[in-house]
């Protein structure tokens, strides 16, 4: 008699979100709750999300209207890591290892397609979605 396997539990806290840029490609996010709940929850309550990028040396971000504090800061962050800079209402996809002199809110890391975000350029549209289960 076969033995059928367990149901997989799933996280809890990690969501799976699209980062469309428009133009260049997907890129695939994990969030998780666990990093910064309130940020984390208000992210995902705004969904879908689309905002224009503004790129830095080490990073590209792009605008998001999250009314959220400081919710355990860090100010180091490696490449991949996703990050939200609330004094800006910057959502931030590390391109490489940096150091912020503002602390910023850890929400995800970038799973698969991060050439895509490091490819965008100031006046790209980024659109943040639930991809359908």
């Amino acid at each position: 008699m076969e033995q059928d396997a367990p149901p997989q539990a799933g996280s809890v806290s990690k969501v799976v979100v699209s980062a469309l840029v428009r133009g260049r490609g997907e890129a695939s996010v994990a969030v998780y709750r666990h990093l910064a709940p309130l940020t984390v929850n208000a992210l995902l309550r705004t969904l879908p999300l689309e905002g224009r990028v503004s790129s830095q040396p080490a990073m590209t971000a792009v605008f998001a209207t999250l009314r959220v504090g400081v919710e355990k800061p860090r100010l180091a962050f490696e490449r991949g890591d996703v990050a939200f800079l609330a004094s800006g209402e910057l959502l931030c996809f590390f391109t490489s290892p940096a150091r912020s002199d503002r602390p910023l809110n850890p929400v995800g890391k970038v799973e698969s397609g991060l050439e895509f975000l490091a490819a965008a350029r100031p006046g790209d549209v980024v659109a943040l979605s639930q991809p359908v289960q």
